[in-house]
């Protein structure tokens, strides 16, 4: 039974001695027959003597022996298994056959005569020899045969009481000293090669298990286990421009934000590997699941039927969803809005699908999120203009193409005007009226929100120095900024240098700003801060319709609630609005808040806000956006007429 080694480099010198020994022990047995052979011809010739052949013989029947035993042991295998053993019994058989050569100048009489014993001291010194040439990888080997040999022919020199042959002893002695010398460090520098060979052999062995582990890192997402974005592009790159079909599933986690800021950055971190393993199990043998980062994932699906599977994965991973995950024991409801983009047949570019796949998740938040849109024609006219916004917007702010309307915000019940919201509009030569929402999303992409914001507030300032000169009331303006353009500018400190410009008091402009900031006090702090520090009036834009709660108005100082049109329009009949708006203002009037609705289109709705307690409106009841000049021209108009009520616009 083999044994183990206990030391592995030990084992693998054993085992490259052995495979040396035996490459060569063909050529020394063959070498040991043809000397023996020569020996008995020479003898023969010289003395007539028979006696030799039997030496003879017995030499090449024991090499045959040797030969036969060394043939089964190559092909059994025992090298590679236990490699020690095998040194030990090619030592054995050595040793044998050094103690049968030894015989010879021993027992034959022939070898007493003088002319023979120089001859076979010149034999056996060669023999010796040539054996430990070969076997300079093994030196106990080399010893084993050569001792005997060599300890015989130094006794046959002495044996022959002649002054000559005890000087030739001598010299063999010497001889002998330097073969075994020469057999050691053989033996040496083999080791001291292999074990070279083993270091290098180990130290690529290293750097191929650290290429491996870099690759792997390089291409594996280190908190679950997935591919990393870096990985994502090489191979969705692939199967784009394969064009066999290729299908890609982006979701992101809902509300993940507030995950981490209720119960800690580590139940975020095992909710997305929760998540992670969801998607493995979810996924098809060839599905590639990514995180891309954040709460971002994606899957690349290729095939000719990558779109179906892309949306049975959307429903398997969404219906695996519906059970609440375990999250250090306690369970948590958690939802995914999911994104498909396909493409059945040709190369496509990888950044075009991936924005279509973009544009799909976008659409599935604004429906409300929990749930899985597939780009669609309606999508593909969506990101066609966002491109067409993203190559022209620079050129379009520069050349002035924008413009900014002004819409009126009355007091309700006596219709006076408290002041004007500022609307940013992009009449397009080919698209038409641009959304605003859609430039400032097109600004933030370009880093134009700050130009976009300059041009805005150079707008307002102008409009308020006009009305200034037509001795009109001091009234505020107000404009819309994104919380997502603070990581890119400070609005407040375009607006202040504006202001300044303009020599308008800072008090008469009004930044609104969705609700998110307010969600997100932390994060705008400093920008909010600014804002009050620079004297700007502060408004909450759309409120109602994220993910606010009412107790969030006392985390940030502001000025004006703006509930949003959708629970504005057709108030007067529906009872769930009438005590959303019936709630806000029981908190937000105590505490010193305006609050305007806006979307007021009719008298029925306007009467019933302010029986709620809202007492500030805008809408088309009271006035259309208009621009620059209009607005001025109205408001003196009005002012000069003291019409009451308000005319409708049309």
């Amino acid at each position: 039974m083999p044994t183990a080694p206990s030391d592995p480099k030990a084992a693998a010198l054993a085992k490259a001695q052995a495979a040396s020994s035996l490459q060569n022990i063909f050529l020394t047995l063959l070498s040991n027959v043809a000397i023996a052979t020569s020996l008995a011809l020479l003898f023969y010739f010289r003395e007539g003597n028979t006696l030799i052949f039997w030496g003879l013989g017995a030499a090449i029947a024991f090499a045959v022996l040797r030969a036969g035993w060394v043939s089964r042991l190559k092909s059994s295998g025992r090298i590679a298994q236990d490699p020690q053993p095998v040194l030990r019994s090619l030592t054995v058989m050595a040793l044998a056959s050094g103690l049968l050569w030894s015989v010879v100048p021993l027992a034959l009489p022939l070898f007493s005569h003088a002319q023979n014993v120089n001859d076979v001291v010149f034999i056996m010194a060669g023999t010796t020899t040539g054996a430990i040439i070969q076997s300079l990888a093994y030196s106990p080997m080399a010893i084993a045969f050569s001792a005997p040999v060599m300890a015989a022919t130094i006794l046959r020199m002495l044996l022959s009481g002649s002054d000559v042959g005890y000087i030739v002893a001598a010299d063999v002695v010497f001889l002998t000293v330097m073969l075994f010398r020469a057999a050691l460090l053989g033996e040496r520098n083999f080791t001291t090669s292999q074990n070279t060979a083993f270091e290098a052999t180990a130290l690529a062995a290293s750097l191929a298990d650290a290429n491996q582990a870099l690759e792997r890192l390089v291409r594996m997402d280190s908190l679950t286990g997935l591919a990393n974005r870096s990985h994502f592009r090489s191979v969705a790159g692939a199967a784009c421009a394969a064009g066999t079909g290729v299908a890609f599933l982006l979701f992101d986690v809902d509300n993940f934000k507030t995950i981490n800021d209720t119960r800690g950055h580590d139940a975020g971190d095992r909710v997305l590997q929760t998540l992670a393993a969801l998607l493995c199990s979810a996924c098809g043998a060839d599905d590639l699941p990514v995180r891309l980062g954040g709460d971002e994932f994606i899957v690349v699906l290729q095939g000719a039927n990558a779109d179906r599977r892309a949306v049975a994965l959307g429903e398997r991973l969404m219906s695996a969803l519906l059970r609440p995950v375990l999250i250090a024991g306690q369970p948590l409801t958690v939802s995914c809005s999911i994104g498909i983009a396909a493409h059945a047949a040709g190369a496509i570019d990888l950044d075009q699908l991936s924005a279509r796949a973009d544009a799909a998740l976008y659409r599935a938040k604004e429906d409300g999120r929990a749930c899985m849109r597939v780009f669609d024609a309606q999508m593909q006219s969506a990101l066609t203009l966002q491109r067409r916004l993203d190559f022209e917007l620079a050129a379009a702010l520069a050349r002035r193409e924008l413009h900014v309307e002004f819409q009126p915000q009355v007091a309700m019940a006596t219709q006076e005007i408290i002041g004007f919201e500022a609307l940013l509009r992009w009449n397009h030569a080919c698209a038409g009226l641009i959304p605003p929402p859609d430039i400032v999303s097109a600004a933030i992409r370009l880093r134009l929100s700050a130009q976009l914001t300059e041009f805005v507030g150079e707008r307002i300032c102008a409009f308020l120095r006009a009305l200034d000169r037509k001795k009109a009331p001091q009234i505020r303006v107000s404009i819309n900024v994104s919380p997502r353009e603070f990581p890119i500018h400070s609005p407040a400190q375009t607006l202040k240098t504006v202001s300044e410009r303009y020599g308008v008091d800072p008090k008469r402009i009004e930044i609104e700003v969705t609700e998110e900031a307010m969600f997100d006090p932390k994060r705008c702090a400093d920008e909010l801060k600014l804002i009050d520090q620079y004297g700007f009036a502060l408004a909450i834009d759309d409120f109602g319709v994220g993910h606010s709660s009412i107790a969030n108005l006392m985390a940030v100082e502001i000025d004006t609630i703006k509930i949003d049109r959708s629970f504005i329009h057709g108030i007067a009949g529906n009872r769930r609005d009438q005590q959303l708006v019936a709630a806000i203002t029981a908190v937000a009037l105590p505490l010193g808040h305006r609050i305007i609705a806006e979307g007021v289109e009719s008298e029925a709705d306007a009467e019933c806000l302010r029986m709620l307690g809202c007492s500030y409106g805008q809408g088309w009841l009271y006035g259309k956006p208009m621009k620059e000049d209009e607005a001025i021209g109205w408001l003196v108009q009005r002012r000069a007429a003291a019409i009451e009520p308000l005319p409708r616009s049309a």
